[in-house]
């Protein structure tokens, strides 16, 4: 400026103070939407969700009985592990738990998961179910299978959706590590 004024630095001009208030206002706007951007992907997330969870069928009167387990979530379950839990101690598989309530294996059919399977949404699928008895001596022996069930086995179930996201899940309440 050869008029002898001294020319003013940005910050103290309108202009400059506009630039400043739109950056500011650009940045908020950027950060809104990448929030947005992360509430919707959680959402979707959550959406794909597996819902699964065990059922206890024990009334011996109204076979079968055994452990079921389903699929309610809107996601598929994508299997990790199933153990076996006598007493609060993991055992091998299911004739190893039946070997420790003196259980006669040939009464009782199982489904076994292994790693990688999936339990597709609305999927059921009997885990361990003792076969319909056909007299007193099956009675018995579906009796003490139903006090087993109800007291001492428990079924951990480590399952993942199909984005990674891992959970666990008992048959009953602490029976399971």
């Amino acid at each position: 400026m050869s008029d002898g004024t001294k020319a003013r630095p940005w910050y103290r001009t309108v202009t400059g103070w506009l630039s400043v208030a739109s950056l500011i206002v650009a940045i908020c706007a950027a950060a809104f939407t990448g929030l947005q951007w992360q509430d919707a992907h959680n959402q979707l997330l959550l959406s794909m969700k597996p819902s699964v969870d065990f059922d206890t069928e024990d009334d011996a009167d109204a076979p079968p009985v055994g452990v079921e387990i389903t699929n309610a979530g809107p996601g598929p379950a994508v299997i990790k592990s199933l153990t076996y839990y006598v007493d609060r101690k993991s055992v091998k598989d299911w004739p190893e738990a039946a070997g420790y309530g003196r259980l006669d294996a040939n009464e009782v059919k199982t489904f076994g998961f292994e790693p990688g399977d999936t339990l597709a949404v609305n999927e059921r699928e009997w885990l361990v179910k003792h076969s319909k008895y056909h007299g007193i001596e099956d009675k018995k022996d579906e009796d003490t299978f139903v006090n087993f069930i109800d007291h001492k086995v428990g079924i951990e179930l480590v399952f993942c959706s199909i984005e990674g996201e891992c959970w666990d899940k008992c048959s009953a309440k602490d029976r399971c590590r």
